[in-house]
This record gives structure tokens, sequence and C-alpha cells, in this order.
């Protein structure tokens, strides 16, 4: 008698419904999961209270309908306010990362919504004006020997930056662009390897340096105010200058996944109470 046993799937996978990379069968942390754990956001904690205060200011009449209506606990709804303005914001920064990528293929869009349009045309601007051509674009990629995976936005080439040579942009949308993003675009520049359209691993043109595309709208009108003084339209800014300073900026990056990779360690650490019918355990 025979027994077969099944054989794990080799290469990087993505489950959407789930969200999950998958690395030879084996489940791989992504690099925004990695860095959202392992990076702190001090800010986020007065963006929120912010948040919900602004909710209050400008909705006096549904803050007091949520506060009269039976069966709705209301302050389970004002504190899940600023999850719905970030999940709102992740709606928008994907269908302007969609819009972007298919604009850098084929140099137009079509049916691009009225609140998107400014986004658009001010990225539209910005492939002009640095004359990209793309070389890569929303591909998987990964490391086997640092265990991490993710999807970069684009590797390209401009006359105008690094002699040429292929450069990583990352797109944000956000408010603000921040330093995280270089250990972001670190990870992917450095990955072992990339996934082709055919699901090949291949191994990653030798970028020579990261930048972040602000990608924000045309005016700062109505909910477009909230970008204040940032520049009107795509703004690019330097991450890593050259590979030394990416392979700075990866070293953070691997600390960062250490601090993610060891949370349920840490939590692990103090043990249970000493009573005095026992001797403390010196090791």
């Amino acid at each position: 008698m025979s027994v077969k046993t099944k054989t794990a799937p080799k290469g990087l996978t993505f489950t959407h419904n789930g969200h999950r990379y998958k690395l030879d069968g084996l489940p791989v942390t992504g690099v925004t999961t990695i860095l959202n754990g392992g990076v702190p956001k001090p800010a986020l904690v007065y963006w929120a209270g912010k948040t919900v205060a602004e909710f209050v200011e400008a909705n006096p009449l549904e803050v007091e309908s949520l506060r009269t209506r039976e069966g709705v606990d209301f302050v389970r709804e004002l504190a899940g306010v600023p999850a719905k303005v970030r999940d709102d914001a992740g709606v928008t920064g994907t269908a302007v990362h969609d819009f972007a990528e298919a604009l850098a293929a084929t140099g137009t869009v079509e049916d691009v919504p009225e609140e998107l349009a400014g986004y658009v045309e001010g990225y539209a601007d910005f492939l002009d004006r640095f004359q990209i051509t793309p070389l890569l674009m929303e591909r998987p990629c990964a490391s086997r020997k640092d265990w991490y995976a993710g999807k970069f936005d684009m590797i390209g080439t401009s006359p105008l930056l690094n002699d040429g040579q292929p450069i990583m942009i990352d797109l944000k949308t956000s408010k603000f662009v921040y330093g995280e993003t270089g250990l972001q675009t670190a990870a992917y520049s450095l990955a072992e390897f990339y996934m082709d359209e055919d699901g090949n691993e291949q191994p990653l043109p030798e970028i020579v340096a990261t930048y972040v595309a602000h990608v924000t709208p045309m005016d700062r009108i109505g909910q477009n105010a909230r970008y204040g003084e940032a520049p009107l339209g795509t703004t690019l800014y330097p991450l890593a200058k050259n590979r030394d300073e990416m392979k700075g900026h990866y070293a953070m990056f691997l600390a960062a996944a250490y601090t993610h990779k060891t949370t349920k360690l840490r939590d692990s650490i103090v043990g249970e109470p000493v009573t005095t019918e026992q001797k403390a355990v010196a090791a």
C-alpha cells in the first residue's frame, strides 16, 4: 500500500478574500502588516480623537439622533467614526491606484468619476513631466530569507532621474507622506523575486533609488481641503537616494519585522503572580 502526501505549492500566492499571502504553501506576512505592527504611530491617537470631534461638530443632528435612537450604542457608534473615515480613504486610494496603473500602462483612462478626476489629472501631468516609462507595475514580490511578501506599485525609469536607471515609485493618496514608506520600498526593492504575469518567479532589476509620489487632487475644495498646504497634483519625494541608503532603510524594516513578529512573545513575558507561599523562580 502506498501513501501519497500533498505537496505544498511552490511560489507566492495571494487570497483576495482573506487578503493573505502564502509562500510555498505557508503563510507569510505582508510588508504593510509588518510596518503597521512594528512602527509606532503615536499620532494616530490624536488623529482618532480629532476625527470624532470633527464629526460631532459637523453633524449635530445626526449625533443627537444617535444619542436618542433606541437600540443604538452611542459610544460605540462614535468610536467607529475613525475606522469609517480610514476605510473610505482606503477605497479612494485603491480606485486612484487602479486608474494610475491604467494611465501609466496605456497613456489614457476613461470613465473616471468626477470626485477622482483631479487625482488622475495630476498624476497624468506627473507622468508627462518626468517622462516616466514603467518597467513593472503592481507585481507581487517576496523574500524567503527574511520571510515577507508584498506588492509594489511601480518600477520605472525617467531620463530626469538617476541617469535613467530603474527606480521604485510608491504611490500615496494619504494626507501626508511618511518616512516609513522608505522602509516599505526598501523591502520591495531588495526582495528576492517578483511573480510575473504567468506566475513565474523572476529576479527584480537592480533598483538604484526609491521615491514616493504623493498623489493629491488639483484643488482643495470640499473633501479635498484635507490635503491643506500640500502641493496640488502629484509631487515626487526622494526616499533612498542610492543603494546604501536603501540598505539602511531595509535594516530598519527588519527591525520593525522583529518587533511585529515577537508580539505574542512579549505578551507572554509576564508570568503568574508570585505569592508568599512560594519562592520566586530566578530562572
